[in-house]
């Protein structure tokens, strides 16, 4: 068809799957991001040398669950390896005892880590991506279904607006964001409320990373896992290397993001530290570095209403398309996936189902591919 072309809405996980499994199919692919990079909340902090890096948003998958991430991990040759949990670990009362625990609770399938952090996942994919027409650091305002069923979009890119007209879109934006894009027709408010009542997963998160010269918790017999009702990091664990050589510990903060921001991250940082000391001893006192990656605060990930904390795993959905955008609108990314919603699974089998029902629409409709 002259003059076709698929946008796909975010750069995440679940685009750039959209983006290449309609790329192996000869469509022609328009890729969408806000942000000056592709992964969306897969973000990975590099060490001083570049050879490992620091999850600072997902970090890990498990295999025997996940066969979608595992074949990425297979077609894309990735080094992997399971997450730490050799040795002693610790658990921490609201009244501040510790207890240590001669063993840590072993996941069953194990969670597994990629070498290089996920960021691994998504330069991979991004280098199969050839031809694709990129647009990074272009939000999405509105969008319109035309007369002629066609669809134009309006972009905004370093303050610099157009229409870029599209034959059909799959949108991988989590359902909230998705409410904040003007369209024409407009989303019912059914619809909207729906997506509005569904929360995006990490967005409420936050995470905290510190780094060491020596992982020296492994040198004490601990594995660098710790609970805690204390806090202000209620789960923690080792993200060194498999040889930790590249030594670090991560926690995820129990503390709301209202309370979080109203104590600032200098505070935040020194009291993850002070819990660390507390844990491990007073070797934790000086990390190389400590970074803080609050979710809660990124534009693009959260909104106003993902302030509140979830206290369980969201139960998610199949999305729902508007009836006057079917055949022209997709959804895609985890919170539109049932079955592994929430997971770096669920933005590939979304983005997987989305491409299948899309490629099916247009060998139904006779639509030359």
């Amino acid at each position: 068809m002259q003059n076709d072309l698929t946008i796909i809405i975010g750069a995440g996980l679940s685009g750039l799957h959209a983006a290449w499994r309609l790329h192996t199919t000869g469509l022609p692919v328009m890729l969408i991001e806000a942000r000056e990079r592709p992964g969306g909340r897969i973000l990975s902090l590099p060490m001083r040398d570049g050879a490992h890096h620091l999850d600072l948003g997902p970090s890990w998958y498990w295999p025997e669950l996940n066969p979608l991430m595992s074949e990425w991990v297979q077609r894309l040759k990735l080094p992997h390896y399971p997450q730490q949990t050799q040795g002693a670990s610790f658990i921490e009362d609201a009244n501040g005892v510790i207890r240590r625990l001669p063993y840590t609770w072993e996941p069953s399938p194990p969670s597994m880590r990629i070498r290089g952090g996920m960021a691994a996942l998504v330069n991979g994919i991004q280098n199969l991506l050839t031809g694709i027409d990129w647009q990074m650091n272009t939000r999405v305002e509105a969008i319109q279904l035309l007369p002629d069923h066609s669809i134009a979009l309006s972009l905004v890119q370093k303050g610099q607006r157009w229409v870029q007209p599209a034959t059909r879109v799959i949108s991988t934006l989590p359902p909230r964001l998705l409410c904040d894009i003007n369209s024409t027709p407009p989303w019912p408010d059914a619809q909207k409320r729906q997506w509005r009542h569904t929360p995006t997963w990490m967005a409420g998160h936050a995470k905290f990373i510190a780094l060491y010269e020596r992982a020296f918790w492994r040198e004490a017999g601990c594995s660098g896992t710790a609970m805690s009702q204390r806090g202000p990091l209620g789960e923690i664990h080792d993200a060194s290397d498999e040889q930790g050589k590249h030594a670090a510990l991560f926690g995820f903060f129990g503390v709301p993001p209202i309370h979080r921001q109203n104590m600032g991250n200098a505070v935040l940082r020194q009291q993850a530290i002070d819990q660390l000391c507390r844990l491990f001893g007073t070797q934790a006192k000086t990390p190389i570095r400590a970074v803080i990656q609050d979710w809660t605060q990124e534009s693009f990930t959260a909104t106003a209403l993902d302030q509140q904390p979830l206290y369980h795993h969201p139960v998610y959905e199949p999305p729902t398309v508007p009836t006057e955008w079917q055949g022209h609108l997709w959804l895609a990314g985890t919170e539109f996936a049932p079955l592994s919603g929430g997971f770096l699974e669920g933005a590939l089998e979304s983005a997987e189902y989305a491409t299948k029902e899309l490629l099916y629409f247009l060998n139904r409709t006779g639509t030359a591919i």
